[in-house]
C-alpha cells in the first residue's frame, strides 16, 4: 500500500522495524531537537510516533516514508504527509501537512531538498487536496529553504504549544 519512490540518491519506502534504532537516535540527538522544540523525547514517545505512521497510510492514504541513502543503505530520516489536527486556527489546518526530518549525520547533502521535491510531485498526482502545508520554527532557516524550493510560500504565522511557528502552503499542481 505504501508506494516506493526514488530519486537520484534516495529510496523513499515503508519504514521497517530495523529502522527504529536509527529513528530513535535521530529523535534524541540534540542537533535534531534544536529544530523541534529542544526537549528530549523518550524511547516510548519515539516508538509510538514510529508506529503511528503505519496507521496514517491505512486511514488517510498518505503518510511518511523512510528515507534511505542509496549509497550506504542507511536510514537517513523521514518525509511525508500527515494530519495532526493541530489546535491552530488556520483555514488549511485539515489539509495534508508536509513534514521532513533528516538524521544529523546526513545533513548538508541536500537530501531534504531531494526527498521533499519527490513527495510533492507524488502529492500532485495522488492527493485530492487543493493544497498542502507545512509548519516550521522561525529559526529553522534550512527547512524554510527546503519548503521554498518545493514551492511552499509563506502563509500565516501562528503559536503552537506557546511557541511561534511559521506556516507555508503549496497549491497542488495539476
Amino acid at each position: 500500500m505504501i508506494p516506493v519512490l526514488e530519486t537520484e540518491r534516495l529510496i523513499l519506502r515503508e519504514s521497517r522495524l530495523s529502522d527504529f534504532p536509527a529513528n530513535l537516535a535521530m529523535w534524541t540527538d540534540p542537533r535534531t531537537l534544536s529544530h523541534f522544540g529542544g526537549s528530549a523525547r523518550s524511547e516510548e514517545d519515539v516508538w509510538l510516533r514510529f508506529q503511528s505512521n503505519f496507521g496514517r497510510w491505512h486511514l488517510s492514504g498518505f503518510g511518511y516514508w523512510a528515507v534511505e541513502d542509496k549509497a550506504s543503505g542507511a536510514y537517513a530520516g523521514g518525509v511525508g504527509f500527515f494530519e495532526a489536527r493541530r489546535p491552530l486556527l488556520l483555514p488549511y489546518r485539515d489539509r495534508p501537512e508536509a513534514g521532513w526530518i533528516i538524521a544529523p549525520d546526513f545533513h548538508g547533502r541536500g537530501f531534504a531538498h531531494e526527498a521533499v521535491a519527490r513527495i510533492v510531485a507524488w502529492a500532485d498526482e495522488n492527493l485530492d487536496a487543493p493544497e498542502t502545508w507545512c509548519m516550521i520554527a522561525p529559526g529553522n532557516l534550512v527547512s524554510q529553504k527546503v519548503a521554498a524550493g518545493a514551492g511552499y510560500r509563506p502563509a500565516q504565522d501562528a503559536l503552537y504549544k506557546e511557541q511561534p511557528v511559521l506556516t507555508f502552503t503549496r497549491a497542488r499542481l495539476t
